[in-house]
Parts: C-alpha cells; structure tokens; sequence
C-alpha cells in the first residue's frame, strides 16, 4: 500500500492552555512595513512591544516577522486619547497569513460597548477592499465590529495607551486553547441553527481551481475524477464563501485534502474529522497546530510512491505530479469509505 501514515513533521505542536499575554502600552509608536527602514509596535526606548511581535517557526524557533527593535524613532503624531485603541498589527489580505496573525489577536477583544473602541492596523490594501473577501467581512461581522470600529495606519503614528494582545496562534510553532474558543463562538454567531450531520459523508477539497498559490498538485483533477467515480465527492473551497465552507464543517463531513489553509477552517466547529494529504513524508505542522486545538479527528498521509516534483510555474511556487492518480484514489476510498 502506498498510502502511509507521515513519519515526520515540520515545525512544533504545542498545544498551550493558559492565556497569551496582554498589556496596555502607553507612548508607543506604530510604524507600519514600508514606512521607515524597520516596522512593528515600538516602547518609546525603540524597544519592539513584545506582545506585538509575530513569529515563524519557519528556520529557526520564534524567528521574528516583524523588527525587534528601532533605536531612533521617527517624529511622528501623538493621536488622539478619547478612544480605546486595541493593536491589530499589519494585515495581510491572504487567509492564511489572517487567520494566524490577526485573528489570532482578537481572543482578547473587549465585549463592552464599544463606542470608542479603534483596531489599529496597517495593509497593502484599504479597508474597503478587505471588506469585500468574503472570509474578513464575516468573521469581523460575527464579532460585531463595523468599519468604523477600524483604524488604517499608513505612516508612524505615537499612541497615548494602545492594548497589545499576543497572538493565540504562531505558525508552524503553538497555538493557545483560547483560539479555539474564538472561533467557536463565531462560528455558533454565523450558524446558530448548525447544520444537519452528515457522518457518513467523505469529500476531498481540491485545489484545482486555485490561480496561484504556493504548492500545487497539477493533475489533481485527475485524482478528483477518480475519487468522484467510487463516490467521494469533490468541494472547490476557493470558490465558495466563507459561510458556505462554514455550513459544510458544520455538517462535520470526513475532509480529505493536500495541506492547505482551507482545512484550517475546521477550527470554526469542534472535533472534525480531517484527513491531510502531505506532498513529503514530513507534514508542516500549522495543520496540526489547529487540529490539537481544535481536538479533531486527524490523520497526516502521503503517496509513499512518491509525488513527482515539477518545479515553479504557473502562478505557484511549487508544483508536483501524481505518479499514479487512480492507484491514490483506489487507496483513498479504501481508507474512507472502509
């Protein structure tokens, strides 16, 4: 059989319960990527507000995204003290790079009335066009949170008090219990009615739709057609809305598919039952991080055949063939479908 089980992992899996850290910074200048020669949330000595930083495990354990510090802080405007400012950081439009940096924030985000409350962030895009992705624009919905409650900050500014929440999710590094119960209590706001249970349900999540990204599987519709013939079906996650992938995880189907930041949103519903299809033996572990979390029912696969590599191209960093398509859905059915 060349289905196996993965015999490594990339990055770590800790799973923390205890809270991440949160102070108010009082003085701190926010000097967002492309303004100055460094960027992040700085004290007023230039040291970087440790509960601002953001870190990979990507390389090295906690390298950080973000500046460590910026000993000669620009001039810059004091804003206003009549709102309660809370630190978002730079938002990244892709899901991914959301979901791990700025979601992760919001654990923390106050439940009183929020008349004078400010997120602080910088972007690459205004806000009116992140608003328009289907995934930013429900989930801040859920949270209650209106454009007005939104702060885009294009150069450095100085803030009297700012609240600075670490983050509950680091890639391929930790994730805190607490981002679980964020998510589900957002996903209970955008579905209270939940969603009839589909148990017996297998779909694979396929990427073949996808203009770009970072890996690729370029036969993969090949597989699709396969998998579709021994009635497994196929969903295009790229292609729905963010509360229509809600509604299917809702229905707690089992989910195959290639690691991929879709299957991160399993977290927006307790124990779902996700298979992930590694490209290597070793398994990047930011899908495992949400399935601890998460306490999903997780198993980690690769084609022990061997995915051939393909190189860059076509929109995507990395891009791998299926040696044998019909053999991997024989085996995928086999193992699903039992």
């Amino acid at each position: 059989m060349a289905l196996k089980d993965c015999t490594g992992f990339v990055g770590r899996r800790l799973l923390i319960q205890d809270l991440p850290s949160q102070r108010d910074v009082r003085n701190a200048v926010f000097v967002p990527p492309g303004t100055a020669p460094q960027w992040g949330l700085f004290e007023p000595s230039g040291r970087s507000v440790p509960e601002a930083m953001l870190y990979t495990g990507a390389g090295s354990l906690h390298t950080p995204l973000c500046s460590r510090d910026y000993p000669d802080l620009p001039d810059c405007p004091v804003l206003s003290d009549k709102f309660d400012y809370f630190f978002l950081g730079n938002i990244n439009p892709s899901y991914l790079y959301f979901f791990a940096n700025v979601l992760s924030c919001l654990w923390s985000l106050p439940p009183y009335a929020r008349s004078r409350l400010k997120l602080v962030f910088s972007s690459p895009q205004p806000l009116a066009q992140l608003m328009a992705q289907s995934y930013f624009r429900t989930i801040v919905t859920a949270l209650d949170l209106t454009e007005d409650h939104f702060m885009q900050v294009l150069s450095p500014a100085r803030f009297p008090r700012i609240t600075v929440a670490a983050a509950a999710f680091e890639e391929l590094s930790l994730v805190h219990d607490v981002f679980a119960d964020l998510a589900h209590s957002i996903g209970r706001k955008i579905l209270p009615e939940g969603a009839q249970d589909h148990p017996g349900r297998v779909l694979f999540f396929s990427q073949e739709k996808l203009s770009q990204g970072n890996v690729r599987v370029e036969n993969e519709s090949v597989l699709t057609a396969a998998l579709r013939a021994k009635g497994i079906g196929t969903v295009y996650p790229s292609q729905m809305t963010f509360r229509d992938q809600l509604k299917l995880w809702a229905s707690n189907p089992l989910v195959i598919g290639y690691n991929d930041a879709c299957l991160h949103t399993s977290i927006f519903f307790p124990q779902r039952r996700v298979v992930t299809l590694a490209h290597s033996p070793d398994m990047w572990a930011n899908q495992c991080l949400v399935d601890k979390a998460n306490n999903n029912h997780a198993r980690y696969l690769y084609d022990s055949s061997g995915l051939e590599p393909v190189g860059a191209g076509g929109g995507f960093q990395m891009n791998y063939r299926i040696p044998d398509p019909e053999k991997l859905a024989d085996e995928l059915a086999d193992f699903t479908l039992g």
